[in-house]
């Protein structure tokens, strides 16, 4: 009897083992892993971030649109981008504006960011860095804040041209070239003439980048 009793406590130890262990591996099977959660899955999502930022600026690049959206400047004593809200924040936390005085079909930057991060909570800021002489300067062209998890950030480079032009609404289609801008004191452009290019056709090379997280 006792032999019969032992052995029916030692197999519910073992049963109970089993459930134990068995609830604990499905437990680690049923954990989410979401980008801020370190680890390999972390490193592959923030590498798809950078693929996918990367991928919207050499479309736009491609269309013309990132030129479009620096060249889209409030020329008067608002000193930012048409449709914006201040100089250091840009848009804001609005994505680019559809910009139709540079294209008629519009400028699809702004919306493939909104599509592909935006409408999925992922936040993104855009700064525009340029030559200010022996330095870089830059200015926000979208600032949601500062990142509260591990971000990507992916650039682009775009060269402008003197004989480009300013593509502010209250000015189109005679707004002036950025080299006119340069030396009209009237005109407020933050992007100068860059020095080693004042005997090219060359005004400025910025550099646009993307940081998402």
């Amino acid at each position: 009897m006792n032999d019969d009793r032992s052995q029916a406590y030692t197999l519910e130890g073992f049963i109970g083992s089993i459930l134990l262990l068995t609830a604990i591996l499905f437990a680690f099977q049923s954990v989410v892993i979401l980008p801020t959660t370190s680890g390999s899955v972390s490193l592959d999502i923030q590498e798809q971030l950078r693929t996918s930022a990367n991928d919207i600026m050499i479309i736009s690049a491609d269309d013309g649109d990132l030129s479009c959206h620096v060249r889209y400047w409030n020329n008067t004593s608002q000193p930012y981008f048409v449709e914006g809200q201040s100089e250091d924040r840009g848009y804001g936390v609005d994505p680019p504006p559809n910009v139709t005085t540079c294209d008629a079909d519009g400028t699809q930057f702004g919306s493939m960011l909104n599509e592909t991060f935006g409408e999925q909570e992922q936040e993104y800021n855009i700064v525009v860095s340029y030559r200010n002489g022996s330095s870089t300067d830059e200015v926000a062209m979208v600032n949601r804040g500062s990142p509260n998890a591990p971000a990507v950030s992916t650039t682009y480079t775009v060269t402008l041209y003197d004989d480009q032009r300013i593509i502010g609404t209250r000015c189109h289609p005679d707004c002036p070239t950025l080299g006119d801008a340069y030396d009209d004191d009237s005109v407020f452009f933050p992007i100068p003439e860059a020095d080693e290019f004042e005997d090219s056709p060359i005004y400025n090379v910025v550099v646009i980048r993307v940081v998402v997280w």
